[in-house]
């Protein structure tokens, strides 16, 4: 029953030159590969051949073969992975890193604050990074759906940010088997892997291990096996070679029938097990991997420990790899201890238990030799086990122990189970398990809890509800804490400052509610201090929603408050609500320079959300000033940050990606986006759907489809006025386009009413973005009605505000606008000079849609002129094109249409008498080429 026999490699033999063409190649880029297929299919003996092809190619590898007992004990994976590797790469890795990661593998006592994730992930690209310069690298996991949550993240991290060189990741992985007798009933074995395939830049190849045929089951059993018994245990295993080689090992040579599956293992372990070896099997699989020494302590109720586990490696059933046994297949290990009566096999755990010092596998074993609770004993061991592992940075396990925690924690000890379950709360929240955190949460009888516990449990409680049922649902759980709040000030601004939120705060009452709120954190002193934070960023906001502009003042007080604050999400920091609502409100250095120190914090931090998002909102703030190529920079890192991971962008990712391909004149595309990603869905959110019309009303804008834009604008400005946006930069800058549009329907009144109120916001906040959107909308109405010398004098105006404001496609839309004008009086030099200055900024910032229009406009107002005289832009196409540039290039290189080169070549034949190129190259002067 040795391991060889398991295998079913010898009949796979595509599938094994595959995995060993891959496993010894030496590549330029990171490159995976993943076999797939149910237990028994074969996989490991495939993962284990590659792994010898590797290493007689000079490659090092890093391995795992994690088990299904391992998945909640953070970091298991990591240490097998660095176990040979680390004292060769130590001296690279910076000191804080090192010790992070040495705190994460229990290789040095946790301190007072748990390591930075991205310290360990950092510590890990450097150790791969160190194994690279040195050597081609294999990173091998074998039944990689157990791997821990702690080590894959710092592995994807890692593989993130290898972006060259000769590393190669080969993983193993289980699939469904659902007629497996030891996997029936269980969920399906966890995808979370994958996560590892998608952090790498290239797509990874895959393996599926499908069932054998017969001739392929009939070529693995031995030879003296019949066609027709073969034929029998290929229908009876599926084609599974594990269970094809159990199977018929288990026939006697009269056997015309082959025996249930389910017996066919647990009875062939019986029979050629003593007793004491199969103890020894049953250790070692309900142990996962263990090492020798910890087997036999285990083992001390036996007469001869060390003999048993001997008779187990004969017997093929244990095997031992660099110094630790495990059971030579999964499918053996489970059937030894599923075999177990249930009192032997809490027995077992709590041997278990007993011979590890490790608080976090003391846990587990307890848990399991205790059964579902409650067991209060029980209970404190999970909660030291939620400790220790969240003191090195295990916070998917930390949050899981804590969940048992309370799972364990008798119902009459209320105070204990009240305290779990916010731990519980708060640690399955910081591992990403928003679902399950909001489980524990909601559990809780707000009303009841103590301040001190409410102030724990209440902000996650509500963030949490927005995230998984939406806006509505969080403002109900703040209005019933704001009913049953009470005269406590320190209790009154928490919930205060919670209806005060600008996305679930109470509608109609949140400026109210901040105000109180502050006036409450005051009163109740210090220990309110998270809450005051929260109410004057979120005054703030108010402000800036109601059109009053950024009050400074309060997010500079919100700022001091934060040295002596518990550490903020960085996308709560008074910093990033100045990049924010500056962006917002027209102030676009302040922006700028607020957005990058925030996303410098998310880069050092490792937080790649944030980082991801932050990058779009500086992305859209130079997409206002009509710096496309820094936009574009912006969100190609932004991009980076999100690579591997399978997020849904927010709205707050699309829009600006939207806004660069309508600069770019991709029209079409923009708007599928739209449609893709912010879906005009009434069910779903309005902040979604406003900017998904804002979109697509800017789109039709440019197309001059006045009424689909106006369509589109009423409903991006229905859904700004349902999300109390009176500002007109919160509302995307539409309200000016919606007015534009008004104009072109002839329904000059509504265009009026905008305009005024864009006159009168720019006026009191001093914002010369909005006095020129007034003014260019007063030009157009002017033109409109027939006054075009009072529509000139707008148009100046507007010329001379936007001037003023950073929002460049702003000012020379207004000149485009003044172009016009002017050229409808009849003052075509001052037509020509508005026009070119458009045309210059248009260039320059590379807007497509705004160059093709200015170019419609400037023949139009062409000086006249005689003979063969060209104008400065006809001299410059007639040098590309007699110099042998396409129409093309001619208009790449002047940011021109192709059209708009036709036209100026045309006119150039014209006017020089020629017909073709090589004439054009003769009749100019020379040096003009």
């Amino acid at each position: 029953m040795g391991v060889a026999a398991v295998s079913g490699v010898l009949v796979r033999t595509a599938e094994l030159r595959q995995v060993r063409d891959f496993a010894q190649q030496v590549r330029a880029a990171p490159a995976a590969l993943a076999i797939q297929g149910e237990a028994g299919a074969g996989k490991s003996t495939l993962w284990r051949a590659g792994i010898e092809a590797a290493e007689a190619a000079g490659h090092r590898v890093l391995r795992s073969e994690p088990s299904a007992s391992e998945t909640d004990l953070a970091f298991a994976a990591l240490s097998d992975l660095l176990a040979e590797v680390l004292p060769l790469v130590e001296a690279r890795i910076p000191g804080p890193q090192r010790e992070a990661l040495e705190v994460a593998l229990l290789l040095r006592p946790a301190g007072e604050e748990p390591p930075a994730a991205r310290a360990i992930g950092l510590a890990m690209l450097t150790a791969l990074r160190g194994c690279l310069s040195q050597h081609p690298v294999l990173v091998a996991i074998d039944d990689v759906q157990w791997l821990d949550e702690a080590s894959r993240e710092v592995l994807a991290f890692a593989l993130r940010r290898v972006t060259d060189g000769p590393l190669s990741l080969l993983l193993a992985a289980r699939t469904e088997a659902a007629a497996d007798p030891l996997t029936v009933g269980a969920p399906p074995p966890p995808r979370d892997w994958h996560e590892l395939l998608t952090a790498l830049p290239a797509t990874a190849e895959v393996i599926d291990l499908a069932p054998l045929d017969l001739w392929q089951v009939q070529n693995l059993l031995p030879p003296d096996v019949t066609a027709a018994r073969a034929r029998l245990v290929a229908r009876q295993s599926r084609g599974n070679p594990f269970w094809a080689l159990q199977l018929s090992a288990s026939l006697d040579a009269d056997d015309s029938q082959v025996p249930p599956l389910a017996r066919t293992l647990t009875d062939r372990l019986a029979r050629s097990l003593s007793a004491e070896a199969a103890a020894a099997l049953a250790v070692v699989a309900a142990a996962g991997r263990t090492g020798l020494p910890e087997a036999l302590a285990v083992l001390d109720h036996l007469a001869d420990p060390a003999a048993a586990v001997d008779e187990a490696v004969l017997a093929g059933v244990v095997v031992e790899t660099r110094g630790r046994l495990s059971a030579a297949h999964p499918l053996i290990g489970a059937a030894a201890v599923q075999s177990l009566p249930p009192g032997r096999r809490a027995r077992l755990y709590r041997r278990l238990a007993g011979a590890s010092a490790n608080p976090e596998r003391y846990a587990h074993f307890a848990a399991l030799a205790a059964g579902p609770g409650p067991d209060g004993a029980v209970a404190d061991a999970l909660d030291a086990a939620a400790a220790a592992a969240h003191a090195r940075a295990g916070n998917a396990a930390a949050g899981q122990f804590a969940a048992q925690a309370v799972a364990f924690t008798p119902a009459s000890d209320a105070a204990a189970l009240v305290r779990r379950r916010i731990r519980a709360g708060e640690l399955l929240y910081l591992a990403g398990e928003i679902e399950q955190s909001l489980t524990q949460l909601q559990a809780l009888d707000t009303r009841s809890l103590a301040t001190e516990d409410l102030e724990r449990a209440l902000p996650l409680l509500v963030d949490n509800t927005e995230l998984v049922h939406g806006d509505p649902a969080a403002t109900a759980i703040v209005a019933d804490a704001v009913a049953a709040a009470g005269s406590d000030p320190r209790r009154r601004a928490l919930v205060l400052a919670l209806a005060s939120d600008w996305i679930y705060g109470i509608r109609g009452g949140r400026r109210a509610a901040a105000t109180e709120a502050i006036s409450c954190a005051e009163a109740a002193g210090p220990a309110a201090g998270p809450a005051l934070h929260r109410a004057l960023v979120c005054l703030t906001v108010a402000k800036v929603f109601a059109a009053e502009g950024l009050d400074t003042g309060l997010l500079d007080r919100a700022g001091r408050l934060e040295a002596d604050l518990p550490a903020l999400r960085l996308h709560d920091t008074a910093d990033l609500h100045r990049g924010l609502w500056s962006w917002f409100t027209d102030d676009l250095d302040t922006a700028r320079a607020a957005l990058r120190r925030s996303i410098a914090r998310a880069r050092e931090a490792g937080e790649d959300w944030a980082l991801s998002l932050f990058c779009c909102y500086l992305a859209a703030a130079e997409e206002l000033a009509g710096q496309y190529r820094a936009a574009a920079a912006a969100l190609e890192e932004a991009g980076q940050a999100a690579a591997g991971y399978d997020w849904r962008p927010s709205p707050w990712h699309v829009e600006p990606r939207c806004g660069l391909l309508i600069a770019a004149g991709n029209l079409d595309e923009a708007v599928r986006l739209a449609d893709e990603r912010l879906p005009d869905d009434e069910s779903g959110p309005q902040s979604t759907r406003c900017l998904g019309a804002s979109v697509r009303g800017k789109v039709a804008m440019w197309r001059g489809d006045a009424a689909a834009a106006v369509r589109h604008l009423e409903l991006a400005a229905g859904c700004a006025d349902q999300r109390e946006w009176a500002d007109p930069g919160l509302r995307y800058r539409t309200d000016h386009l919606l007015a534009e549009a008004y104009v072109t329907l002839g329904r000059l009144d509504e265009a009026r009413r905008i305009a005024g109120r864009l006159r009168e916001i720019g006026q009191r906040l001093d914002r010369p973005a909005l006095t020129g959107d007034a003014a260019r909308t007063d030009a157009l109405i002017a033109a409109a009605a027939g006054d075009l010398d009072a529509a000139a004098d707008h148009a100046r105006a507007a010329v001379a505000a936007h001037g003023r404001s950073p929002l460049r496609p702003e000012h020379a839309r207004s000149l485009l606008v003044l172009g016009q004008i002017e050229r409808r009086r009849k003052a075509r030099r001052q037509s020509r000079d508005a026009l070119r200055r458009a045309r210059e900024l248009a260039a320059e910032m590379g807007h497509r849609p705004l160059l093709d229009q200015i170019e419609q406009e400037l023949p139009r107002v062409a000086a006249q002129r005689t003979g063969d005289e060209l104008t400065a832009t006809e001299r410059r196409v007639a040098g590309l094109i007699a110099g042998g540039a396409t129409n093309r290039d001619a208009a790449a290189a002047l940011f021109v249409s192709v059209r708009t080169i036709e036209t100026h070549v045309a006119s150039i034949y014209r006017k020089l008498g020629v017909r073709t190129r090589a004439e054009l190259a003769r009749r100019l002067p020379a040096g003009s080429q």
